[in-house]
């Protein structure tokens, strides 16, 4: 299947091309276009005037002009160099690429999809900007859609490569990548582990891939709906599969060869003391939180889907109440340091957290009715652990996960997402902990 095709409707990439070329524009392309006589990036009909010229013996050609100029690679610069030079330039006139191409200038990477007349850009960041296009000749206008443009002159090398001289400021090359457009929604960028214990850490279409013993592959791919291929290393080093999305934060590869790979995002971040994992606020047994972080009550967000939530299981004849929200970093010491005499280390550790570990201190946590097994079997304790998700809570420390999430089994211990994130997080039958990937143990 042919990668080209004719150029068909409107306008590309005026202010984001600018932008991206610009900072190269000092450097140049060192590119030998077959063709590109006088070394401008463009092969036009100034090559065709020189190369007339030297056949008919007005003056000669130098070391660059020479190679250039020899299009059929045979050794003798003639008139069949002369007709290839022509018809590049028909071909430059009515070609338009179709599917992914890498743009590459002076070895700055960015995606550009094509077809149908408009396509987008993907930077190296994972920034999209979608674009139209049109062609005049061989002048492409990119224009995207705040409305400025940039005029480029375009010149086919063969069919799986091109050079587009953005105005004189610098030429960028682009090499054939796949045959599908690119959508903004298929793109992977974000850090994440794997269930191989691969770390893949991806900006845009392309990435690095750290395995287990820490070995690290430069990687590029191209996502199409269900299907996905990996060049590993390089173009030529391919590796398909197919993709499954579950969730936002979690997809699945079926390999070529048979193997299934999960892939959890996890972008873990800390401020201020505070880890956030994939923007979550995280407390556990292996993320603390310093004593000064105190809101002093939960959080508005969270108090309000209470609200809600209280309202609607009182409509079904049930009783919500807080029985135990925020807790500060100093009297959770107190709490924790009576359970120890009490009941012992070991035994505390169960069931309560150790000062700026306890997810009361976020304000984004809350005990429901009475902290007891009393609760459990209790129709608010059922209907709190059926119904919670749809205003944004989760049941923390589920039955049965007692070694992943460090704690008890707690019925009446919830924790606020947020409605979309919690809905996730339900529906995967997944702790919250093995739904971002990470531990909860302390480290002594």
């Amino acid at each position: 299947m042919t990668k080209l095709g004719r150029f068909t409707a409107s306008a590309v990439a005026g202010a984001v091309i600018a932008g991206y070329a610009q900072p190269f524009a000092a450097i140049g392309a060192a590119l030998m276009v077959p063709g590109d006589i006088n070394r401008d990036d463009w092969v036009s009909v100034a090559d065709i005037v020189i190369l007339k010229n030297y056949l008919l013996g007005r003056y000669g050609l130098n070391e660059n002009q020479s190679i250039a100029a020899d299009i059929n690679g045979d050794g003798n610069i003639d008139s069949f160099d002369l007709a290839e030079l022509q018809d590049i330039i028909i071909r430059s006139s009515e070609k338009l690429p179709t599917g992914t191409w890498i743009g590459d200038i002076a070895g700055a990477k960015r995606y550009f999809s094509f077809g149908d007349g408009k396509g987008t850009i993907v930077e190296p960041s994972g920034k999209t900007t979608d674009f139209t296009i049109e062609s005049e000749e061989n002048t492409v206008i990119l224009q995207t859609k705040d409305g400025e443009a940039l005029v480029g002159f375009i010149t086919w090398k063969d069919e799986e490569t091109f050079v587009v001289n953005w105005g004189g400021a610098s030429a960028e090359t682009f090499r054939y990548f796949c045959d599908n457009s690119i959508k903004s929604s298929e793109l992977l960028t974000g850090r994440w582990v794997t269930t191989n214990g691969d770390i893949y850490e991806i900006s845009g279409l392309s990435g690095k891939r750290t395995d287990k013993n820490k070995n690290v592959t430069r990687f590029e791919y191209a996502p199409n709906g269900g299907d996905i291929v990996f060049h590993f290393g390089s173009t030529d080093n391919n590796t398909a599969g197919k993709i499954t999305h579950s969730d936002s934060m979690h997809f699945a590869i079926i390999w070529s060869d048979g193997g299934l790979e999960t892939f959890t995002k996890q972008e873990i971040e800390v401020k201020n003391g505070i880890t956030y994992v994939n923007g979550i606020l995280i407390a556990n047994k292996t993320y603390s939180l310093p004593k000064n972080y105190n809101p002093g009550k939960i959080l508005p967000d969270a108090q309000a889907a209470f609200n809600i939530m209280q309202a609607d299981a009182k409509k079904a004849g049930l009783s919500l109440s807080i029985c135990s929200g925020f807790r500060s970093f100093d009297y959770q010491n107190q709490l924790y340091n009576g359970y120890v005499a009490r009941d012992g280390k070991a035994a505390a550790d169960t069931y309560s957290a150790r000062a700026g570990h306890s997810e009361h201190q976020t304000g984004l946590a809350m005990d429901i009715n009475y902290a007891s097994s009393a609760f459990t079997n209790t129709p608010e304790a059922k209907w709190l652990a059926a119904n919670c998700y749809k205003y944004g809570f989760i049941l923390r420390y589920p039955k049965g996960k007692e070694n992943i999430t460090g704690y008890m089994y707690e019925s009446w211990h919830v924790r606020y997402l947020g409605r979309q994130l919690a809905k996730e997080v339900y529906d995967s039958g997944l702790t919250l902990e093995e739904f971002l990937c990470i531990d909860s143990k302390y480290k002594s």
